[in-house]
């Protein structure tokens, strides 16, 4: 605006006086103002950009509780914004005052995640022990550097970002890039990125391991909960368990996510609770049951159903344990649903139950052997059981079995 003013005093001037060097000073003080301006906008912008970048990313991380997704995400984020060809995050084993590989993307990735270094020892150590960030562009010139590492794995480093990741002042990780591309250095901007990054990684690990601490409490009162209903039959011990890993490793193979994952495990684990409400002149009767005794027998899904239901953080698994005994013909229990309309967890259940109950001695008969139980299971396929899933479910044993043989 200043320069505005001047340019018009100045053609006033030049008008009243002819002088053209007035002139030509006010279009270059135009062009300087013009200069700085598209310098400042244009520095403007990058701060609005990497605040933008940042608040991205950081929304990408905080939204993620689950630490292995979490923390892949990280590595992920930072090597695609930083362009370096590899990326690692350590996170600090307190205990033993050493940094481990918890991810490590690019081409040695996973040879890289054999090793564990000593706080204090190479760069990851030093910034660990100190809690300050080094960006070096040849690492080989400094005497931190631990070469061996390199050696070990076949991989030439060069430039190196190394940054801390601290929760309240206390370093739980560090961040590392290695080698930008096209051979640049890790610049001001990286390291910036890097450091804002930092304390939202850090607060979102904590939170993530508390989530996991959360999680395992929660697993492991279900599965004593299910020991339990299954330690009032001996012929069943274990059969909860069994058919919760057998149905993770259905839904694993058809390609489930990891969140459907895990409410299968959990319906697997709590498919038979409704045997709590079935007494038990019933439920271990050494011999088979009467007609009226198995239509009590056949209420435990819904008794199941019921005592989830009452528990608002158990509602998701609800369908697992109440559909688990229909039929894929419409035949089963105690809906009489056919072919989709039985949901896709109970379905996969159905098979691993039928599966674990062939295989199991009972005081009337003993149990199947594997090749025998897998002709009753193709028998019954299309009609019992979902063929479809009874094909993976074939797949996974064949699997199962090549690995035991090894």
């Amino acid at each position: 605006m200043f320069v505005l003013w001047v340019i018009i005093f100045t053609c006033i001037l030049v008008l009243a006086f002819g002088n053209t060097f007035l002139l030509k000073i006010t279009l270059i003080l135009l062009i300087v103002e013009q200069v700085v301006f598209f310098f400042i906008i244009k520095n403007k912008d990058k701060k609005i950009q990497k605040l933008k970048k940042l608040m991205e990313i950081g929304k990408k991380i905080t939204s993620n509780i689950k630490l292995k997704n979490l923390l892949k995400d990280i590595m992920e984020i930072t090597k695609k914004e930083t362009e370096a060809e590899a990326s690692s995050l350590y996170l600090l084993d307190e205990e033993h005052n050493e940094l481990w590989f918890e991810v490590a993307l690019g081409e040695k990735g996973d040879q890289v995640k054999e090793i564990r270094l000593k706080v204090g020892e190479g760069i990851a150590g030093w910034v660990a022990q100190e809690g300050k960030a080094l960006n070096l562009n040849d690492v080989n010139n400094d005497t931190r550097f631990k070469r061996e590492i390199g050696e070990k794995i076949c991989f030439k480093q060069r430039a190196m970002l190394t940054v801390p990741v601290k929760f309240k002042d206390r370093t739980v990780g560090v961040l590392q890039l290695i080698n930008k591309v096209n051979n640049g250095n890790f610049d001001e901007e990286d390291q910036e990125l890097l450091e804002g990054l930092s304390s939202q990684i850090a607060i979102s690990i904590d939170n993530a391991k508390l989530y996991e601490g959360l999680r395992e409490l929660f697993i492991s009162i279900i599965r004593s909960l299910a020991n339990a209903i299954d330690a009032r039959d001996p012929y069943t011990k274990g059969h909860s368990i069994r058919v919760a890993n057998l149905s993770t490793l259905i839904g694993k193979k058809m390609g489930l996510t990891e969140e459907r994952l895990e409410l299968l495990e959990y319906m697997g684990i709590l498919h038979d609770i409704g045997k709590i409400g079935i007494s038990d002149e019933i439920l271990i009767k050494p011999g088979k049951l009467e007609n009226d005794e198995f239509q009590i027998m056949k209420s435990h899904p819904k008794i199941g159903a019921d005592i989830l239901n009452s528990v608002n953080l158990l509602k998701e698994i609800v369908s697992g344990v109440q559909y688990h005994h229909e039929q894929y013909d419409g035949s089963g229990y105690i809906m009489g649903l056919k072919g989709d309309e039985i949901p896709l967890e109970a379905r996969i259940i159905a098979i691993a139950d039928t599966y674990d109950a062939m295989t199991s001695d009972r005081p009337y008969r003993e149990g199947l052997e594997h090749s025998a139980a897998i002709d009753e299971i193709k028998e019954v396929s299309g009609t019992q059981l979902d063929p479809q899933i009874v094909s993976v479910f074939f797949k996974v044993m064949e699997e199962k079995n090549s690995k035991a043989v090894r």
